[in-house]
């Protein structure tokens, strides 16, 4: 599976050279995965004997991916995700359902008005995911292998979000 990580990780960062693309995706994805767990929190389902939001039971299975993927970049992204969870949570139970809407609304035009910029002024390149669907639940580990380099976590991802592993990993293969 690392390979195979590596290999979507290297496609993902060629079109993601520009940093300030990249500055607007560590603002951007977040307010997206928050416009659109939202309306999921509101909901909820009983599960031996617990109730739970369905938007924390339908996440599950996407941070279980990661983590099979990249057992570090899944365990940080999972981790990171904890506050926005509770973003959400905090707006279903605190807000009404004009609070809840509007903050869909807002973040939806927000996180998506950042992406389109960070692509379309800064990268000049449409989204990774307009040629390969997938690479929209890769998005997220980029973002975190980024700052996970940046930290001196996983220099060993390096140069795939150089665009420079890609290479390497097919030779590999």
């Amino acid at each position: 599976m690392h390979r195979f990580f590596c290999r979507q990780l290297a496609f993902y960062a060629q079109y993601h050279r520009d940093p300030r693309n990249c500055v607007t995706h560590y603002l951007g994805m977040p307010m997206l995965f928050v416009a659109a767990i939202l309306p999921l929190e509101a909901v909820r389902i009983a599960v031996d004997g617990y109730v739970l939001p369905l938007g924390m039971l339908l996440t599950l299975p996407a941070i279980i991916g990661w983590i099979v993927l990249d057992v570090g970049v899944g365990v940080t992204l999972a981790f990171l995700l904890g506050p926005l969870l509770a973003i959400a949570e905090l707006i279903v139970r605190t807000g009404s359902s004009l609070l809840l809407w509007t903050s869909i609304a807002v973040l939806f035009v927000v996180g998506w008005s950042f992406q389109f910029l960070g692509h379309a002024v800064f990268e000049r390149r449409r989204p990774a995911f307009v040629d390969d669907l997938a690479q929209a639940l890769i998005g997220p580990m980029f973002v975190v292998a980024k700052l996970l380099v940046r930290l001196g976590l996983r220099r060993d991802l390096a140069p795939y979000l150089a665009g420079e592993g890609q290479h390497a990993v097919q030779h590999r293969s």
